[in-house]
């Protein structure tokens, strides 16, 4: 029983502490979610209109999220009402939605559920979630074809870069 309560207090502490961070992550105020490639030290990564960075988390399926209760408040869904839109370096036909389990509309590119990071709270061009390990799996940026960005120089993971910055190119 006492580990028991000490789950649930642990779920809830991180709820309450994403919570904090929550209104802080970008959301498409019932506009369409703009998506472009940028460059940061970790490569050539996706994120949002604002340069907020987006994930994928690996042990999502095509079409299926596995990141919901306490992972969505720590991960929060890029949830959309309307078809997202393609930016710069971002094919529209890679871009799509696929229905959660609460009934709301996630963004996806190339068929992977994207989703924010609290721990980047509002700062567009933070990176802390790049190949960190979480709710039992790895969460990775993504690159131009869907897949974890994979950056050309050693090292640049959970960096803190600006996505117009100079920082190494490549990723996939």
């Amino acid at each position: 029983m006492r580990s028991l309560n000490a789950v649930v207090v642990g779920a809830i502490g991180l709820a309450v502490l994403a919570a904090g961070c929550g209104g802080a992550i970008p959301s498409s105020d019932g506009g369409p979610a703009t998506l472009k490639m940028a460059r940061s030290t970790d490569g050539r990564v996706l994120v949002d209109a604002r340069g907020q960075s987006v994930y994928l988390f690996d042990k999502d399926e095509s079409g299926e999220s596995y990141c919901n209760g306490a992972c969505a408040a720590v991960w929060p869904p890029l949830e959309t009402s309307v078809a997202p839109q393609a930016g710069a370096g971002v094919a529209g036909g890679a871009l799509g939605t696929m229905k959660r389990d609460d009934g709301d509309l996630q963004v996806t590119y190339r068929g992977h559920p994207l989703y924010y990071y609290a721990a980047d709270a509002s700062t567009p061009g933070k990176t802390k979630g790049e190949d960190i390990e979480q709710f039992g799996s790895s969460w990775y940026l993504v690159g131009s074809h869907g897949q974890p960005v994979e950056p050309e120089s050693g090292g640049g993971s959970n960096s803190n870069s600006n996505s117009g910055s100079n920082g190494g190119g490549g990723g996939y």
